[in-house]
């Protein structure tokens, strides 16, 4: 086949094409030598050196097109120079063959884009370039930066227009900027171009390979990062922009320095003022019991750092008390979203696909929670994981680790599942003493929301300004704790009234725990009925309990099956049966360990 340069075959050139070619030619193969000669003698890991050996093959890509060296020799050198480097010993011949393959190939697509933009700014025809539509969508591919998260998933950072955005590779947002560049970029027949699924499939395929080589390793967080000794919050828009927050106060600037991600899910902040105020909020709140309000505020006040544990909070009240209008409000103010509360989820796979799409996980009207469900709860609330083993392949089943701020409002005392009231924040509503219509109420909200954000983040300010000067509390949920101390000078309440209110909220918690766990209830009343003091073997009192409790509860699966799952309970109920004055120990013996309640 004739060779062309330009546009041209070499029998219409002229002598001064062939003596700048030729030109071209000799430097071209000094450069080569010069360049395959570094790849040589480079060190580093795999990974980087991969990396190196894709950019040279991608340059000479463009070289080979012009017809300045051949594509058999720069294929030849490269491999020379990557079995001298070690890559060939590393990571094999097929992986340094189709790493030079892919990067020529870039390379050649390159030179071909370039030469086929006749007029700057116009689409490039597919015929005249000669080129397919798998060919367009790879050139669009090889714009992205690539990397991947701690646990292993993939995103792709875009430049759209005058900002950067980051998505996940497997997301619909880059699917669609990739079907979009296509389309602006390229045409077919007249026609803006366009490709299909497969072709999708493939380039997703192929990006997340590269995200794993790339060796570009990044926390891939919503809508909150840290980052050096600031806070970054997403607003939202569709610029991208963030607010910062640092000891010197806060401000909104173009972006994060860090990669942040969105969901589909995720709606605008409000434009805040520069002075923020908390008086709106609570005029608006004011049916609420003070100590229960200085706790909604500090709870609004942890769900933006960008790193737990969070204490779960819990709305309670009868029917018609205004919980969820009250979740609502607070999901609003710490992160909108578009679309309503959340349906409970009814085992770890909907728990995991709502984390994945949302920071602050609001559920509504939990009628029953059962203990797998709040022990779930409890672990994304602090950062554990949960799911179990990866059972499944897809995103939304596998094993996830990750930590959310989580609401929860039912009419039932849902701080009664075991260690969710030690990690909670309970508030329940007494009815409103006048009603309002959901859109007054909605307008109200509204116009306060602005100066409540702009006041928490004052304190937010203050809060990390003061953060080396506090102690840190003796409570549970203790960096929570601290960090709400620290910004009492900033929030509208004395020095002093958090830890009051939270210290009597968790009182309230144990009791709530001890009446509710069916194991600490039944002890409770077993041994005041042998006169506050019982001692025996753990099997023992496994069975004198048991008579105690109704078949239908056992059959509800509340009650333990046997000692073993009894025991350990009994050893999560401890805490509060203690808290409430109850003395429990445990002794090794010859019968077995034996325990000792009192009261």
């Amino acid at each position: 086949m004739e060779r062309r340069v330009n546009g041209r075959s070499p029998a219409a050139t002229d002598s001064s094409d062939h003596a700048i070619l030729s030109q071209l030619r000799r430097l071209g193969h000094a450069e080569l030598d010069r360049r395959t000669d570094e790849l040589a003698i480079a060190g580093g890991t795999p990974e980087e050196r991969l990396e190196l050996l894709q950019r040279l093959a991608r340059g000479y890509g463009e070289v080979i097109a012009l017809g300045v060296v051949d594509r058999s020799e720069v294929g030849n050198l490269l491999r020379e120079a990557a079995v001298a480097c070690g890559l060939v010993s590393d990571l094999g011949e097929d992986a340094v063959q189709k790493t030079t393959a892919a990067g020529i190939e870039a390379g050649e697509r390159d030179a071909l884009d370039e030469r086929a933009q006749r007029v700057e700014g116009a689409p490039i025809d597919l015929e005249d370039a000669r080129m397919g539509q798998r060919d367009a969508l790879l050139s669009v591919c090889d714009e992205i930066e690539l990397w991947r998260s701690p646990e292993g998933e993939t995103f792709a950072t875009i430049t759209v227009g005058d900002h950067v955005e980051h998505h996940s590779i497997n997301g619909r947002a880059l699917c669609d900027w990739l079907i979009g560049q296509v389309a602006r970029r390229y045409r077919s027949k007249g026609r803006p171009a366009s490709v299909g699924g497969t072709a999708i499939r493939d380039a997703r395929m192929g990006l997340e390979a590269r995200a794993h080589l790339s060796g570009k390793v990044r926390r891939a967080p919503l809508r909150v990062a840290g980052h050096d000794g600031s806070i970054y919050i997403d607003r939202g828009t569709p610029d991208w922009s963030v607010i910062r927050a640092s000891p010197a106060g806060w401000d909104e600037v173009p972006s994060a320095p860090v990669p942040m991600i969105r969901s589909r899910r995720i709606a605008p902040l409000p434009d805040l003022p520069r002075r923020g105020s908390f008086d709106g909020l609570l005029r608006l709140l004011d049916r609420i019991h003070r100590d229960d309000l200085i706790l909604l505020i500090a709870w609004c006040l942890g769900a933006l750092m960008p790193d737990g544990p969070y204490p779960v909070l819990i709305i309670g009240g009868e029917a018609g008390a205004g919980k969820s209008t009250v979740v609502r409000l607070l999901q609003r103010v710490v992160d909108p979203v578009a679309g309503d509360l959340l349906q409970p989820p009814r085992d770890d796979r909907d728990l995991i696909a709502a984390a994945r799409h949302g920071r602050v996980l609001a559920f509504d009207n939990l009628s029953s929670l059962r203990a797998d469900m709040a022990d779930s709860l409890c672990r994304l609330s602090t950062g554990s994981e949960i799911g179990g083993r990866a059972l499944y392949s897809d995103y939304d089943t596998a094993t996830f680790a990750a930590c959310r701020p989580i609401i929860l409002n039912g009419i039932p005392d849902l701080a009664a599942r075991g260690d969710l009231a030690d990690r909670s924040i309970m508030v329940t509503l007494d009815p409103p003493s006048r009603r309002l219509t959901e859109a007054a109420w909605r307008a109200a909200a509204e116009a306060v929301l602005p100066e409540a954000l702009a006041a928490l983040l004052d304190a937010l300010a203050v809060g990390l300004r003061r953060l080396g000067e506090v102690e840190t509390p003796n409570v549970r949920m203790a960096d929570f704790a601290r960090l709400v101390v620290a910004a009492e000078p900033a929030l509208p309440w004395p020095p002093g009234a958090f830890l009051e209110a939270y210290a009597a909220n968790r009182a309230r918690a144990t009791v709530a725990l001890v009446d509710g766990d069916l194991v600490a209830s039944t002890l409770r009343s077993f041994v005041r009925d042998h006169g506050g003091y019982w001692q025996g073997t753990a099997a023992e009192l496994y069975a004198a309990l048991g008579e105690r409790v109704p078949l239908e509860a056992k059959r509800s699966g509340d009650w333990p099956g046997n000692a073993r799952w009894f025991a350990d309970r009994l050893k999560r109920a401890a805490p509060a049966l203690r808290a409430l004055g109850w003395q429990i120990g445990e002794r090794r013996t010859s019968r077995g360990s034996v325990i000792t309640i009192g009261g």
